[in-house]
């Protein structure tokens, strides 16, 4: 589906543009509480947050193409953790939702039990990410008499919630019986347990088990026939070590019925072998399933955990390592139900896409770019960027939240901004904390066609137009909008700092699109501060002074009192037929937040493009 903003084409700019804004954290703020533009006096400026930006109607799969210039950034403001103060203790397998009020609801386990694996679950409510309502269990652990007759616990995993198209919340959990989990003959004392809520998560009602047997991770999927799938991963340990594939409910009443029928062993469709030297025999792979619908496709894309080898650990016992597999179904989203020794074709898998990681979570924005988050083997959470196919992922991990901890998730909560959650044990297990971020999406922008008036008013800037995010390593972030007429381009940029100072700057480069990584004699700087253009420069082997026309209308509009600037910078498209776009941030722990893959001296491909059009290319 393609629905283009009025007034635009579909030319492309050429030209490359990085932007680097150079604030400071800790530097000493300069005086006076009222901001002017051209020395008048202003009492009130009212900036447009990143979140509030990219609203107009977009192409889906727009950047199916561009890819790999794409990025993710962190919202350092938006940036917390949740511990002893928000009743959250011991916390582990965190996993937020975003629900259609613009609410949010935030699910966890405790970390103890065998194994640590949990269990109790519970959840709280939020407007804002920041203010939480803690709401108690979602499920409580219970002490039980086992099929055997003794004394036992049952324990409540891996809560998840699904908000539904009629607006219920759906939430899901996996049960065990601690003594009987291993043994065949109790598989009713293990399984999968729904229940629902049609206050956003305030009070629940229809508890039902759904699936008997052991099991782990479920994962709640709605199809847009309103059919509600239910993914997780199957364990049949006296088959198969502790790994058994994954498996599939399906209800098609919103929940209330589900098949295959409990009591009856679920549809396998996602599995593979693996050779476990410790038994000395084949076993099945393919857990913690956590899947999407490909945009503008019936086909399913689902990244699991893989498990590779069994070997020998520091203490002498054993451990399994993971690369993280990406499994699909058939094209129209239907699977093969798998019977007996059958595994999963290897058309309809990729087995490492991560050649080392566990516990990954997938989502996809509407413009294409794929997002994949896991856990590596250093215990903190990473990024990976991946085509609107799910197939190809770039080689280079982009930053997560800057946590050591495990078992993250991730959450769409609007075209470019996902939520990021996990647990965070950098002060040891016991003093665990839940962390939570907005992260935004960077990618190829297109300017507004328009008339600017170079007035100070801005006022025909709008929330439609496309940004682009710096701001993950500090409280300093800025947004920056293009807009385009016959003859110049014409840079946007608001900054948020609360520690302003005349030392402040920001550079943009242009540099032609083509697709060599290097600078060329076309290579253009202009490095500007809130109240002047500061230099501009040319690229000859190294940067010279040189006048190519760019010029800022007039002081910046600083309001000192909020800590806010804007700031206008335009300039001749000629020579460039095209803009593209990057930059960075200094100042925060002396270091760059800064949206290219390389040093500022080699312009890369991880550039995202601005795309000026309307009017003919020069």
């Amino acid at each position: 589906m393609k629905v283009g903003i009025k007034n635009r084409t579909c030319g492309m700019l050429g030209v490359l543009c990085v932007l680097a804004l150079t604030l400071s954290c800790t530097k000493e703020t300069q005086g006076g509480d009222h901001g002017s533009q051209g020395g008048g006096t202003q009492t009130s400026l009212e900036l447009t947050e990143f979140t509030r930006l990219n609203r107009g109607e977009s192409e889906i799969n727009s950047h199916a193409d561009d890819w790999d210039r794409s990025t993710v950034k962190m919202d350092y403001r938006s940036y917390i953790e949740l511990g002893a103060a928000n009743n959250v203790y011991l916390p582990t397998y965190a996993r937020i939702r975003t629900l259609r009020d613009g609410s949010y609801i935030l699910t966890w386990q405790d970390a103890v039990g065998v194994n640590g694996n949990g269990e109790n679950t519970y959840y709280a409510l939020s407007r804002d990410l920041k203010n939480w309502v803690y709401m108690g269990y979602l499920w409580q652990g219970q002490n039980v008499y086992n099929g055997l007759g003794k004394p036992d616990v049952r324990r409540f995993t891996n809560a998840n919630t699904l908000q539904l198209a009629n607006g219920e919340l759906l939430a899901v959990a996996s049960f065990s019986t601690v003594n009987t989990y291993s043994n065949p003959n109790y598989t009713a004392e293990q399984g999968i347990v729904v229940k629902r809520s049609q206050d956003g998560g305030y009070t629940w009602f229809g508890e039902k088990e759904i699936y008997h047997g052991p099991c782990w991770e479920p994962h709640l999927i709605e199809l847009p026939s309103g059919e509600i799938q239910c993914f997780f991963s199957e364990s049949r340990p006296w088959t198969s070590g502790s790994h058994s594939g994954t498996d599939m409910l399906r209800s098609i009443d919103g929940g209330e019925t589900w098949e295959p029928a409990l009591g009856e062993s679920a549809y396998r469709v996602m599995r593979k072998h693996w050779w476990n030297a410790q038994k000395n025999m084949w076993c099945y792979t393919y857990q913690m399933p956590v899947g999407i619908i490909l945009n503008e496709s019936n086909r399913f894309a689902f990244a699991m955990e893989s498990c590779n080898q069994r070997v020998v650990n520091a203490s002498g016992g054993y451990s399994d390592q993971f690369s993280i597999a990406m499994v699909f179904s058939h094209e129209d989203g239907t699977w093969d139900y798998l019977e007996g020794d059958e595994i999963t074709p290897k058309e309809r898998r990729i087995d490492s896409v991560v050649m080392r990681g566990a516990a990954p979570y997938l989502v996809q924005f509407p413009s294409g770019e794929t997002l994949l988050a896991y856990g590596g083997r250093d215990s903190r959470q990473h990024f990976r960027i991946g085509n609107a196919t799910a197939t190809e992922f770039g080689a280079t991990d982009l930053p997560a939240l800057p946590d050591v901890g495990s078992w993250g998730g991730l959450d769409l909560t609007d075209s470019h901004t996902v939520l990021s959650s996990m647990r965070d044990s950098r002060d040891g297990a016991d003093n665990a904390t839940i962390a939570l971020a907005r992260f935004h999406l960077n990618h190829s922008i297109r300017a507004t066609s328009r008339q600017v008036a170079l007035d100070g008013d801005d006022s025909e800037w709008a929330e439609s137009d496309e940004a682009l995010f710096v701001g993950s390593r500090c409280q300093a972030q800025a947004t920056l909008r293009c807009s385009a007429d016959a003859e110049n381009l014409y840079f946007l940029v608001e900054v948020f700092d609360e520690s302003l100072s005349s030392t402040d700057f920001a550079y943009i480069l242009l540099s032609p699109d083509n697709d060599t990584e290097n600078l060329s004699a076309k290579s253009r700087r202009i490095r500007f501060g809130y109240d002047r253009i500061k230099s501009t420069d040319q690229y000859a082997g190294g940067w010279r002074e040189a006048d190519f026309g760019y010029r800022m209308p007039g002081p910046s509009t600083v309001l000192r009192r909020t800590r806010r600037i804007r700031i206008t910078v335009f300039g001749p498209r000629s020579p460039y037929p095209a803009v593209r776009l990057n930059w960075s941030m200094d100042g925060c722990w002396s270091t760059s937040d800064i949206l290219m893959r390389r040093p500022m001296s080699r312009m890369s491909f991880a550039m995202p493009a601005i795309r000026p059009n309307g009017f003919p290319f020069r």
